[in-house]
C-alpha cells in the first residue's frame, strides 16, 4: 500500500487552499440568505398576526359598542321609571364613551366602501339614539315624567336600537369573514414561506454538493498532474529550490505574534507562487521550504517572484524587522521514493541557500547554464564553494538585477 508522500500533502494543502474560498463563499451566501429569509419570514408572520389581531380587536370593539349602548338604554329606563339618580351613573358613563368607541371602531374598519358606509350609518343612528336618550332623561329631570314616558312610547328608541343592532350585526359578519380570510391567508403565507425556506435549504445543499464535486475533480486533476510530474522526474532532471527565513529566532524573540502573523501571510503568497510555477512543496518547517520543479526555468521564475514579492511585503518595515529569505537552487538527477525526493541535487540546493545573501538567490552552474539564454538575468560568479557532505566543490553564482 502506497504511503502518503510529502508531495501528496503539498498538493492536498494547495487544493484545500483553492477550495476553501469557494466553500467559504457558499457558506457566507447560505448564512446571508438564511438570515434574510428568517427576517423576511418573521416580518411576514408579524404582519399576518397583526392583521388577525386587528380583526379580533375590531370585533371586540363592535361588541363593546353594543354593550355600552345597551347600558345607556338600561340606565335611561331605570331613571324614567323610578326617578332614582343611581341609574344615571351607568347611563352617563355609557353615553360619554360612545364617541371614543365609535372612533376606535372606525380605526379598525377596512378602507372599503361597504365598511365606510356602515360606519357613516352607524354614527348617524348612534347620534339619534343618544339624542333620544338625552331628551327623555332631561324630561324626567325636569319633572315631566309623562312627557318622558310618552317619548319612549313613540317607539323611536326601539327603531333606532334595531337599526344599530342591524348595522353592528352586518359589521360583525363582515369582520368574521375578514378574520377567516386573513387567518387562511396567514396560514397559506406561512406554508409558502416554509416551503421557500425548504427550497433554499435544498439549493444550499445542492451548492454544497457542487463544491464537493468540484473539489473532488480538482483533487483528481491534481493527482494526475502529480503523477505526470513524478513520471517525468523518473526520466529527466528536476530543479530543487530551498528557501529559509533569515534571523527567524531573533524575529520571534522580538515579537512572536507579529512575526508569526506576517510569516503566515507571506507563506500563503509564496505557496501560491510555487504552485503557479508548477512546483510542489517537498518539505516545510514554517520558516523554511524545499520545493521541486519540472524545469530550471520554472524554479528560477518562482524564486524571482518570491523575492520580488518580499520586497513589497517589507516596504513599510525597518531593516531590522524585515522578513528576508535566502534561496538556493540546483538542478540535476533526483531519486524518487513514494513521492519524496533524495540525492545530491537536494542537498546542494539546501547548502546553496545557506551561502545566499539575505533576500538573494544563489544557484549552481547547472541552473545558470539552463536559464541564462532564456532569461535576462545577470549572474555574479561566487566561485567554487566547498559545502558540507558534498565531496566536490560547487561552482556557484548569485542572481543579480532582478528587483
Amino acid at each position: 500500500m502506497r504511503r502518503p508522500s510529502s508531495i501528496d500533502s503539498t498538493i492536498s494543502r494547495q487544493l484545500a487552499k483553492k477550495a476553501m474560498p469557494i466553500a467559504l463563499s457558499v457558506v457566507a451566501i447560505g448564512v446571508c440568505m438564511t438570515v434574510y429569509l428568517w427576517f423576511w419570514i418573521s416580518s411576514e408572520d408579524k404582519k399576518a398576526d397583526e392583521a388577525v389581531r386587528s380583526n379580533v380587536a375590531y370585533l371586540s370593539a363592535i361588541s363593546d359598542l353594543m354593550s355600552h349602548i345597551q347600558d345607556a338604554e338600561i340606565g335611561q329606563r331605570g331613571f324614567l321609571l323610578t326617578g332614582d339618580k343611581v341609574y344615571l351613573k351607568p347611563y352617563t358613563n355609557a353615553v360619554e364613551s360612545l364617541d371614543g368607541m365609535l372612533d376606535n371602531l372606525a380605526e379598525g374598519a377596512e378602507n372599503s366602501s361597504a365598511q365606510t358606509g356602515s360606519m357613516a350609518t352607524l354614527r348617524s343612528l348612534v347620534a339619534q339614539k343618544r339624542s333620544e336618550l338625552e331628551q327623555s332623561v332631561e324630561f324626567r329631570r325636569n319633572g315631566d315624567e309623562n312627557d318622558s314616558i310618552a317619548l319612549v312610547k313613540t317607539g323611536q328608541g326601539k327603531i333606532l336600537m334595531d337599526g344599530i343592532r342591524s348595522v353592528l350585526a352586518q359589521m360583525e359578519k363582515d369582520g368574521l369573514e375578514q378574520l377567516a380570510t386573513r387567518s387562511e391567508a396567514a396560514s397559506i403565507a406561512k406554508t409558502r414561506m416554509h416551503l421557500l425556506l425548504l427550497l433554499f435549504a435544498i439549493m444550499a445543499g445542492g451548492m454544497a454538493i457542487l463544491v464537493v464535486r468540484a473539489t473532488v475533480t480538482r483533487a483528481k486533476a491534481a493527482e494526475k498532474t502529480r503523477d505526470e510530474l513524478l513520471s517525468r522526474a523518473d526520466r529527466r532532471l528536476m530543479a530543487v529550490m530551498a528557501a529559509d527565513l533569515v534571523g527567524y529566532s531573533r524575529l520571534m524573540e522580538n515579537n512572536e505574534a507579529d512575526t508569526l502573523e506576517r510569516l503566515k501571510a507571506a507563506r500563503d503568497i509564496i505557496d501560491t507562487i510555487i504552485e503557479e510555477n508548477n512546483g510542489a512543496i517537498i518539505t516545510t518547517a514554517g520558516d523554511s521550504i524545499v520545493a521541486a520543479f519540472p524545469s530550471a526555468l520554472s524554479a528560477i521564475d518562482c524564486a524571482l517572484q518570491i523575492q520580488k514579492y518580499m520586497v513589497t511585503h517589507n516596504a513599510d518595515r525597518p531593516d531590522a524587522d524585515r522578513l528576508l529569505f535566502r534561496i538556493g537552487m540546483n538542478v540535476g538527477d533526483v531519486i524518487i521514493d513514494n513521492g519524496d525526493i533524495f540525492g545530491d541535487t537536494v542537498n546542494i540546493a539546501a547548502r546553496l541557500e545557506g551561502i545566499a545573501e539575505p533576500g538573494g538567490i544563489c544557484v549552481s552552474r547547472s541552473v545558470r547554464d539552463h536559464v541564462r539564454k532564456q532569461r535576462k538575468l545577470r549572474f555574479e560568479d561566487a566561485g567554487f564553494q566547498q559545502v558540507k557532505n558534498i565531496s566536490r566543490p560547487i561552482s556557484t553564482f548569485r542572481v543579480r538585477d532582478y528587483h
